[in-house]
Protein backbone atom coordinates (compact mmCIF):
# COMPACT_ATOMS: atom_id res chain seq x y z
CA UNK A 1 0.00 0.00 0.00
CA UNK A 2 3.00 2.16 0.92
CA UNK A 3 4.58 1.68 -2.30
CA UNK A 4 1.14 2.46 -4.04
CA UNK A 5 0.67 5.60 -2.10
CA UNK A 6 4.47 6.87 -3.29
CA UNK A 7 3.83 6.25 -6.54
CA UNK A 8 0.01 8.30 -6.59
CA UNK A 9 2.33 11.09 -4.62
CA UNK A 10 5.13 11.35 -7.63
CA UNK A 11 2.42 11.70 -9.95
CA UNK A 12 0.08 14.04 -8.35
CA UNK A 13 4.19 15.78 -8.43
CA UNK A 14 4.29 15.85 -11.60
CA UNK A 15 1.47 16.10 -13.10
CA UNK A 16 -0.97 18.19 -10.58
CA UNK A 17 0.34 22.25 -10.45
CA UNK A 18 -1.18 24.97 -8.34
CA UNK A 19 -0.40 28.07 -10.66
CA UNK A 20 -1.70 30.59 -7.99
CA UNK A 21 0.88 29.21 -5.12
CA UNK A 22 3.47 28.36 -7.09
CA UNK A 23 3.99 32.01 -9.37
CA UNK A 24 4.86 33.13 -5.85
CA UNK A 25 7.51 30.49 -5.02
CA UNK A 26 10.11 32.24 -6.85
CA UNK A 27 13.39 33.08 -4.94
CA UNK A 28 14.79 36.65 -4.50
CA UNK A 29 17.77 37.65 -2.67
CA UNK A 30 19.17 41.48 -1.78
CA UNK A 31 22.50 42.41 -0.94
CA UNK A 32 24.17 45.90 -0.14
CA UNK A 33 28.45 46.36 -0.32
CA UNK A 34 29.96 49.99 -0.44
CA UNK A 35 31.23 51.92 -3.54
CA UNK A 36 32.68 55.30 -2.24
CA UNK A 37 30.38 57.24 -0.37
CA UNK A 38 27.06 55.67 -2.17
CA UNK A 39 26.14 51.92 -1.76
CA UNK A 40 25.58 49.08 -4.33
CA UNK A 41 22.28 47.61 -4.34
CA UNK A 42 22.61 43.84 -6.35
CA UNK A 43 19.31 41.93 -6.73
CA UNK A 44 18.52 38.43 -7.40
CA UNK A 45 15.54 36.67 -8.55
CA UNK A 46 15.47 32.94 -9.30
CA UNK A 47 12.92 31.67 -11.39
CA UNK A 48 12.24 27.93 -11.37
CA UNK A 49 10.18 26.10 -14.09
CA UNK A 50 7.38 25.05 -11.54
CA UNK A 51 6.86 28.85 -10.85
CA UNK A 52 5.42 29.13 -14.23
CA UNK A 53 3.01 27.50 -16.65
CA UNK A 54 3.89 25.58 -19.96
CA UNK A 55 2.19 25.58 -22.95
CA UNK A 56 2.25 22.74 -25.50
CA UNK A 57 4.23 23.73 -28.95
CA UNK A 58 5.70 21.72 -31.66
CA UNK A 59 9.31 21.06 -30.19
CA UNK A 60 8.13 20.24 -26.37
CA UNK A 61 6.73 23.09 -23.64
CA UNK A 62 7.03 26.66 -23.71
CA UNK A 63 6.81 29.71 -21.12
CA UNK A 64 6.74 33.27 -20.86
CA UNK A 65 7.26 35.87 -18.18
CA UNK A 66 8.28 39.02 -16.72
CA UNK A 67 10.20 39.56 -13.94
CA UNK A 68 10.27 43.82 -12.83
CA UNK A 69 12.61 45.22 -9.52
CA UNK A 70 11.67 48.62 -8.31
CA UNK A 71 14.11 50.10 -6.08
CA UNK A 72 12.10 52.84 -3.25
CA UNK A 73 13.14 55.57 -1.54
CA UNK A 74 12.39 56.00 2.12
CA UNK A 75 9.31 58.13 1.23
CA UNK A 76 8.47 55.67 -1.55
CA UNK A 77 9.80 57.99 -4.51
CA UNK A 78 10.85 55.36 -7.12
CA UNK A 79 14.66 55.44 -7.55
CA UNK A 80 14.85 52.67 -10.30
CA UNK A 81 12.66 49.85 -12.56
CA UNK A 82 13.82 47.49 -14.43
CA UNK A 83 11.72 44.69 -16.32
CA UNK A 84 13.19 41.68 -18.01
CA UNK A 85 11.38 39.53 -20.11
CA UNK A 86 12.71 35.93 -21.23
CA UNK A 87 10.69 32.07 -22.27
CA UNK A 88 11.29 28.62 -21.39
CA UNK A 89 11.64 25.84 -23.68
CA UNK A 90 11.79 22.00 -22.35
CA UNK A 91 11.48 19.28 -24.60
CA UNK A 92 9.56 16.90 -21.39
CA UNK A 93 6.90 17.89 -19.67
CA UNK A 94 8.65 16.78 -16.53
CA UNK A 95 10.93 19.03 -16.50
CA UNK A 96 8.14 21.65 -16.24
CA UNK A 97 7.66 21.01 -12.80
CA UNK A 98 11.46 21.35 -11.73
CA UNK A 99 13.32 22.93 -8.72
CA UNK A 100 16.52 23.20 -9.52
CA UNK A 101 18.40 25.16 -12.28
CA UNK A 102 16.65 28.58 -12.21
CA UNK A 103 16.62 31.28 -14.65
CA UNK A 104 18.59 33.93 -12.50
CA UNK A 105 17.84 37.17 -13.17
CA UNK A 106 20.61 40.01 -11.74
CA UNK A 107 20.15 43.67 -11.20
CA UNK A 108 22.77 46.19 -9.53
CA UNK A 109 21.52 49.62 -8.83
CA UNK A 110 23.91 52.49 -6.81
CA UNK A 111 22.03 54.59 -4.91
CA UNK A 112 22.81 57.20 -1.69
CA UNK A 113 22.99 55.75 1.35
CA UNK A 114 20.21 54.76 3.29
CA UNK A 115 16.97 52.56 3.52
CA UNK A 116 15.11 51.76 1.06
CA UNK A 117 12.65 49.02 -0.21
CA UNK A 118 12.51 46.84 -3.22
CA UNK A 119 9.38 45.17 -4.80
CA UNK A 120 10.18 42.38 -6.75
CA UNK A 121 7.06 40.94 -9.29
CA UNK A 122 6.67 37.53 -11.19
CA UNK A 123 3.82 37.67 -14.30
CA UNK A 124 3.49 34.68 -15.94
CA UNK A 125 3.24 35.59 -19.39
CA UNK A 126 0.93 33.17 -20.45
CA UNK A 127 -1.61 32.71 -17.49
CA UNK A 128 -1.51 36.93 -16.33
CA UNK A 129 -0.87 35.75 -12.55
CA UNK A 130 1.11 37.88 -10.96
CA UNK A 131 3.83 37.06 -7.97
CA UNK A 132 4.77 39.72 -5.34
CA UNK A 133 7.48 40.14 -3.04
CA UNK A 134 8.68 43.38 -1.30
CA UNK A 135 12.22 43.34 0.53
CA UNK A 136 12.71 46.28 3.14
CA UNK A 137 16.30 47.57 4.16
CA UNK A 138 15.51 50.10 6.97
CA UNK A 139 17.96 51.95 8.18
CA UNK A 140 18.92 50.00 11.20
CA UNK A 141 20.08 46.77 8.61
CA UNK A 142 23.08 49.48 7.49
CA UNK A 143 26.26 50.22 9.20
CA UNK A 144 25.74 53.29 11.60
CA UNK A 145 28.88 54.43 12.38
CA UNK A 146 30.22 57.85 10.71
CA UNK A 147 33.59 56.74 10.48
CA UNK A 148 34.08 53.04 10.03
CA UNK A 149 30.81 51.18 8.55
CA UNK A 150 31.14 47.48 8.86
CA UNK A 151 28.70 45.72 6.38
CA UNK A 152 27.15 42.57 6.96
CA UNK A 153 28.71 39.92 5.41
CA UNK A 154 28.35 38.14 2.15
CA UNK A 155 28.09 34.23 1.96
CA UNK A 156 29.23 32.51 -1.39
CA UNK A 157 28.51 29.45 -2.59
CA UNK A 158 30.08 27.67 -5.81
CA UNK A 159 27.45 28.24 -8.73
CA UNK A 160 29.15 28.92 -12.65
CA UNK A 161 28.90 32.26 -13.78
CA UNK A 162 29.52 35.60 -13.34
CA UNK A 163 27.66 37.02 -10.28
CA UNK A 164 29.63 40.19 -9.56
CA UNK A 165 31.84 38.84 -6.31
CA UNK A 166 34.18 36.86 -8.53
CA UNK A 167 34.06 34.20 -11.53
CA UNK A 168 31.50 31.30 -10.23
CA UNK A 169 30.77 32.69 -6.45
CA UNK A 170 26.99 33.17 -6.43
CA UNK A 171 25.84 35.35 -2.78
CA UNK A 172 23.46 33.58 -0.90
CA UNK A 173 20.89 34.40 1.94
CA UNK A 174 22.02 34.97 5.16
CA UNK A 175 19.66 32.43 6.90
CA UNK A 176 20.79 30.13 4.26
CA UNK A 177 23.83 29.46 4.25
CA UNK A 178 25.43 26.48 3.27
CA UNK A 179 28.78 24.88 3.37
CA UNK A 180 31.63 23.12 1.29
CA UNK A 181 34.20 20.82 2.45
CA UNK A 182 33.89 21.61 5.92
CA UNK A 183 34.35 25.46 4.96
CA UNK A 184 31.67 28.78 4.75
CA UNK A 185 32.99 31.77 2.73
CA UNK A 186 32.28 35.33 2.94
CA UNK A 187 33.11 38.87 1.52
CA UNK A 188 33.40 41.06 4.08
CA UNK A 189 32.83 45.04 3.14
CA UNK A 190 34.02 47.82 5.12
CA UNK A 191 34.15 51.79 4.62
CA UNK A 192 35.90 53.65 6.05
CA UNK A 193 36.19 57.62 6.31
CA UNK A 194 40.05 58.12 7.15
CA UNK A 195 42.77 56.33 5.69
CA UNK A 196 45.77 54.94 7.64
CA UNK A 197 46.40 51.62 9.17
CA UNK A 198 44.08 49.29 11.15
CA UNK A 199 44.31 46.10 12.85
CA UNK A 200 41.01 43.73 11.57
CA UNK A 201 39.97 41.02 13.25
CA UNK A 202 37.56 38.76 12.02
CA UNK A 203 36.13 35.76 13.61
CA UNK A 204 33.19 32.77 13.45
CA UNK A 205 32.22 32.40 16.89
CA UNK A 206 29.78 29.80 18.59
CA UNK A 207 28.69 29.09 22.11
CA UNK A 208 31.93 26.29 22.34
CA UNK A 209 34.20 27.47 19.95
CA UNK A 210 36.25 29.78 17.72
CA UNK A 211 37.23 30.85 14.37
CA UNK A 212 39.79 33.79 13.86
CA UNK A 213 41.82 35.62 11.51
CA UNK A 214 44.00 39.04 12.23
CA UNK A 215 45.19 40.90 9.34
CA UNK A 216 46.88 44.85 9.51
CA UNK A 217 45.24 46.47 6.67
CA UNK A 218 46.82 49.79 5.43
CA UNK A 219 43.74 51.79 3.69
CA UNK A 220 44.10 53.66 0.70
CA UNK A 221 40.77 54.21 -0.17
CA UNK A 222 37.50 54.51 1.00
CA UNK A 223 36.28 50.43 1.11
CA UNK A 224 38.24 47.87 1.34
CA UNK A 225 36.84 44.01 0.53
CA UNK A 226 38.17 40.73 2.19
CA UNK A 227 37.03 36.95 1.06
CA UNK A 228 37.16 34.75 3.68
CA UNK A 229 37.44 31.03 4.25
CA UNK A 230 36.07 30.09 7.55
CA UNK A 231 36.63 26.22 8.73
CA UNK A 232 33.70 24.45 10.47
CA UNK A 233 35.80 22.10 12.38
CA UNK A 234 35.57 21.98 16.38
CA UNK A 235 32.50 24.77 15.86
CA UNK A 236 29.11 24.14 17.23
CA UNK A 237 26.83 25.26 13.95
CA UNK A 238 23.75 25.67 15.61
CA UNK A 239 24.45 28.88 17.20
CA UNK A 240 26.77 30.66 15.22
CA UNK A 241 27.48 34.32 14.37
CA UNK A 242 30.17 36.48 12.47
CA UNK A 243 32.14 39.27 14.48
CA UNK A 244 34.48 41.74 13.26
CA UNK A 245 36.82 43.93 15.69
CA UNK A 246 38.83 47.08 14.01
CA UNK A 247 40.98 49.03 16.17
CA UNK A 248 43.09 51.70 15.57
CA UNK A 249 45.09 53.82 18.39
CA UNK A 250 43.32 52.15 21.37
CA UNK A 251 40.11 52.47 19.65
CA UNK A 252 37.80 49.51 19.05
CA UNK A 253 34.93 49.26 16.59
CA UNK A 254 32.68 45.75 16.80
CA UNK A 255 29.92 44.31 15.21
CA UNK A 256 28.30 40.91 15.46
CA UNK A 257 26.25 39.25 12.71
CA UNK A 258 23.96 36.26 13.71
CA UNK A 259 24.25 33.38 11.06
CA UNK A 260 22.39 30.39 10.37
CA UNK A 261 24.02 27.30 8.05
CA UNK A 262 22.00 25.27 5.59
CA UNK A 263 20.92 22.02 6.90
CA UNK A 264 22.32 19.42 3.87
CA UNK A 265 18.97 18.18 3.81
CA UNK A 266 16.39 20.71 5.81
CA UNK A 267 17.63 23.61 8.27
CA UNK A 268 16.86 22.02 11.75
CA UNK A 269 17.06 23.73 14.68
CA UNK A 270 16.71 21.36 17.09
CA UNK A 271 15.85 18.15 17.63
CA UNK A 272 12.19 18.21 18.02
CA UNK A 273 12.20 19.27 14.31
CA UNK A 274 13.60 16.08 13.00
CA UNK A 275 10.54 14.11 14.93
CA UNK A 276 8.23 16.28 13.71
CA UNK A 277 9.26 15.86 10.16
CA UNK A 278 9.56 12.25 10.57
CA UNK A 279 6.00 12.18 12.59
CA UNK A 280 4.93 14.14 8.79
CA UNK A 281 6.22 11.13 6.72
CA UNK A 282 3.68 8.84 8.25
CA UNK A 283 1.74 8.96 5.02
CA UNK A 284 4.73 7.17 3.26
CA UNK A 285 6.65 5.40 5.26
CA UNK A 286 6.71 1.64 4.62
CA UNK A 287 5.88 -0.49 8.20
CA UNK A 288 10.00 -1.47 8.23
CA UNK A 289 10.88 1.97 8.73
CA UNK A 290 7.78 2.74 10.81
CA UNK A 291 9.65 -0.36 12.77
CA UNK A 292 12.79 1.23 12.70
CA UNK A 293 11.88 4.63 13.71
CA UNK A 294 10.10 3.03 16.44
CA UNK A 295 13.55 1.98 17.90
CA UNK A 296 16.30 5.28 16.66
CA UNK A 297 17.44 7.37 19.74
CA UNK A 298 17.25 10.43 18.76
CA UNK A 299 20.72 11.14 18.23
CA UNK A 300 19.82 8.62 14.68
CA UNK A 301 17.14 10.34 13.47
CA UNK A 302 18.44 12.73 11.32
CA UNK A 303 20.38 10.12 9.31
CA UNK A 304 17.64 7.88 9.17
CA UNK A 305 15.37 10.93 7.75
CA UNK A 306 18.11 11.42 5.40
CA UNK A 307 18.58 8.01 4.34
CA UNK A 308 14.83 7.52 3.59
CA UNK A 309 13.97 10.40 1.64
CA UNK A 310 17.50 9.71 -0.17
CA UNK A 311 15.73 6.23 -1.49
CA UNK A 312 12.74 8.68 -2.34
CA UNK A 313 14.84 11.04 -4.81
CA UNK A 314 12.90 10.69 -7.95
CA UNK A 315 16.14 12.61 -9.80
CA UNK A 316 19.53 11.65 -8.71
CA UNK A 317 20.84 14.24 -11.52
CA UNK A 318 20.05 17.09 -9.16
CA UNK A 319 21.65 18.69 -5.79
CA UNK A 320 17.71 18.80 -4.67
CA UNK A 321 15.46 16.16 -3.62
CA UNK A 322 11.83 17.82 -5.24
CA UNK A 323 10.10 15.04 -4.05
CA UNK A 324 10.69 15.96 -0.78
CA UNK A 325 10.59 19.54 -1.27
CA UNK A 326 6.77 19.02 -2.72
CA UNK A 327 6.18 16.48 0.24
CA UNK A 328 7.06 19.16 3.12
CA UNK A 329 5.41 22.08 0.48
CA UNK A 330 2.21 20.63 1.04
CA UNK A 331 2.53 19.47 4.72
CA UNK A 332 3.03 23.08 5.60
CA UNK A 333 -0.33 24.39 3.20
CA UNK A 334 -1.79 21.69 5.01
CA UNK A 335 -0.83 23.12 8.11
CA UNK A 336 -1.84 26.65 7.43
CA UNK A 337 -5.23 25.56 5.41
CA UNK A 338 -6.73 22.75 7.61
CA UNK A 339 -5.92 23.26 11.03
CA UNK A 340 -8.38 23.43 13.40
CA UNK A 341 -8.09 24.57 16.92
CA UNK A 342 -5.34 22.30 18.66
CA UNK A 343 -5.89 19.53 15.72
CA UNK A 344 -2.72 19.19 13.46
CA UNK A 345 -3.61 20.30 9.82
CA UNK A 346 -1.70 17.45 8.30
CA UNK A 347 -3.15 14.61 10.48
CA UNK A 348 -6.63 16.29 9.13
CA UNK A 349 -8.55 13.56 6.47
CA UNK A 350 -8.32 17.11 3.80
CA UNK A 351 -4.48 17.35 5.03
CA UNK A 352 -3.58 13.79 4.28
CA UNK A 353 -5.18 13.54 0.81
CA UNK A 354 -3.64 16.99 -0.16
CA UNK A 355 -0.34 15.89 1.14
CA UNK A 356 -0.64 12.93 -1.37
CA UNK A 357 -2.48 14.00 -4.28
CA UNK A 358 -1.73 18.02 -4.50
CA UNK A 359 -3.90 20.56 -5.10
CA UNK A 360 -7.60 19.08 -6.77
CA UNK A 361 -8.64 19.74 -10.38
CA UNK A 362 -11.88 20.92 -9.03
CA UNK A 363 -13.62 21.28 -5.97
CA UNK A 364 -17.57 21.06 -5.52
CA UNK A 365 -19.50 22.38 -2.23
CA UNK A 366 -22.76 21.17 -1.28
CA UNK A 367 -25.38 20.90 1.28
CA UNK A 368 -27.09 18.14 2.08
CA UNK A 369 -31.11 19.30 2.97
CA UNK A 370 -31.93 16.62 5.02
CA UNK A 371 -29.54 16.11 7.24
CA UNK A 372 -28.03 19.83 7.33
CA UNK A 373 -24.70 19.28 6.71
CA UNK A 374 -22.29 20.78 4.39
CA UNK A 375 -19.66 18.25 1.99
CA UNK A 376 -17.11 18.91 -0.54
CA UNK A 377 -15.91 16.71 -3.28
CA UNK A 378 -12.84 17.04 -4.64
CA UNK A 379 -11.76 15.66 -8.04
CA UNK A 380 -8.55 14.51 -9.67
CA UNK A 381 -9.10 14.25 -13.20
CA UNK A 382 -5.56 13.33 -14.09
CA UNK A 383 -5.72 9.94 -11.79
CA UNK A 384 -9.47 9.19 -12.22
CA UNK A 385 -10.22 10.02 -8.18
CA UNK A 386 -12.99 11.78 -6.52
CA UNK A 387 -12.68 12.23 -2.67
CA UNK A 388 -16.27 12.99 -0.37
CA UNK A 389 -15.38 15.07 2.65
CA UNK A 390 -18.60 15.41 5.38
CA UNK A 391 -18.45 18.27 7.99
CA UNK A 392 -21.46 16.70 10.51
CA UNK A 393 -21.29 19.33 13.04
CA UNK A 394 -20.75 22.03 10.97
CA UNK A 395 -17.77 23.37 12.94
CA UNK A 396 -15.29 22.71 9.56
CA UNK A 397 -13.85 19.51 10.39
CA UNK A 398 -14.50 17.87 7.24
CA UNK A 399 -13.70 14.04 7.10
CA UNK A 400 -13.68 11.34 4.61
CA UNK A 401 -17.25 9.70 3.70
CA UNK A 402 -15.08 6.74 3.01
CA UNK A 403 -11.98 5.52 4.74
CA UNK A 404 -8.76 5.70 2.53
CA UNK A 405 -5.68 4.69 4.74
CA UNK A 406 -6.08 1.76 7.53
Amino acid sequence: MKNLLLIILLSAFVTAKDTVSNVNSYNTNVVVRPVNDDIEVITFVEVFNRNLQFIKVKEGFESSFEVTVSLLSKDSNKLFKTTFSDSINVKNFSETVKMSKPRIIVNKFLIPYGEFDINFSLKDLDTKLVGKKQTKVPSKNLPSNRHIKIFEPIFVIHKDGDWNFGLDRYPLNLNKIASKDGFIEFYQYIYFEEKGEYLINISLVSEDGKWEKSFIEKVTSNNIEKLIKAPLKGIETSNLKIKVDISKDNNVISKSFPIKLKNDTLIFSNKSNISKALNQMNYILDSDEKKELRNLKNSEKENFFKKVWAKRDPDLTTKENELMEEYYRRVNFSEENFSRGSSQGWRSDMGMIYILFGKPDDIVKSMNPQQSYNFETWYYFQINEEFVFIDEYGFGNFRLRTQFLN
